[in-house]
């Protein structure tokens, strides 16, 4: 998309506080966006009709945005519990419209970003075994996957998201900290994963060169699909079944005693549902222990 003018953005942003639906959509789509589809409006309608009703702001959420939004989109207008399809198909439609709001620079962040969808979160899911999470990043390193390997750590150590990886760059590194900076917090490293970095930028030119390439991306992946490429055709040189990104990510919280600010998350309440809900999860077949807290770079070993 093209930058936005001044009249489009001021038209955006009253259609926002209006709650004017269709002005939003056909003016995004005419900047570029999603096509303003009837069932586009369908799978938007629920959530701007309970936001002017309610005063939510769409346009500057409030800090109880995701549990207004998690009754929003279960609930029918008829107060009737909604079926998981139509959740997630009016989750999906609202991601859609964030990102088309987002490339238009009427807001700068992603609202759902720690935001898990309802149909995922249920303690019924079997998560990766660690024993499997540790042959996979066995076979990284075997491999000399330098990449992988690091990102494969960033997922099951720190419960980093795939978007996450995408886009992170140098810039965000402080290898003297031991620091990486996320889209909504700093977060220490623990030693296993900052060797994997280490070892990255060493590659690139080492720490005396960071500013000459601080802009670049530090994962080679262009796609979520060209991760999760990476992680399964490591998986079937493991001799594993498939383990999907996102059952690593929540592995981290189930494994590992991370701070909020650690895992990525801005609000606590969110951090402490997600760790419940990864907890619940853990696979009947799997017996061991979870590992003890990560060490941090500069820590002694016990």
């Amino acid at each position: 998309m093209t930058a936005t003018p001044d009249a489009v953005a001021l038209t955006l942003a009253q259609a926002l506080k209006t709650y004017d639906l269709d002005t939003l959509l056909n003016t995004l789509a005419q900047q570029g966006g999603a096509r303003a589809t009837k069932q586009r409006r369908a799978n938007l309608v629920r959530v701007f009709r309970a936001a002017e009703a309610e005063h939510v702001s769409l346009l500057v959420p409030p800090d109880d945005f995701h549990p207004w939004l998690r009754r929003t989109l279960t609930t029918n207008e008829n107060g009737t519990p909604a079926k998981p399809n139509s959740v997630v198909s009016r989750l999906s439609a609202l991601r859609t419209l964030d990102r088309d709001l987002r490339a238009q620079g009427l807001i700068h962040t992603d609202p759902l970003l720690d935001y898990t969808a309802p149909s995922g979160e249920t303690g019924k899911t079997p998560l990766p075994a660690r024993t499997d999470i540790e042959a996979l990043i066995a076979e990284a390193r075997a491999q000399k996957d330098d990449a992988l390997t690091a990102a494969l750590l960033l997922l099951t150590h720190h419960a980093v998201q795939v978007t996450e990886i995408l886009t992170a760059r140098w810039s965000a590194y402080q290898p003297d900290s031991g620091t990486l900076l996320r889209h909504r917090t700093a977060m220490r490293l623990d030693d296993p994963t900052l060797k994997a970095l280490d070892v990255m930028l060493a590659q690139q030119g080492g720490p005396m060169q960071l500013e000459t390439f601080s802009g670049r991306r530090i994962f080679p992946y262009d796609s979520q699909d060209a991760l999760r490429l990476r992680i399964f055709q490591s998986c079937q040189r493991a001799g594993l079944r498939f383990l999907p990104p996102s059952g690593l990510r929540r592995s981290a919280l189930r494994d590992y005693p991370l701070q909020a600010a650690d895992a990525g998350f801005s609000n606590p309440l969110a951090f402490e549902r997600a760790v419940t809900l990864a907890r619940q999860a853990v696979n009947d077949s799997e017996t061991e222990s979870p590992p003890g807290p990560a060490r941090r770079r500069g820590q002694a070993s016990s």
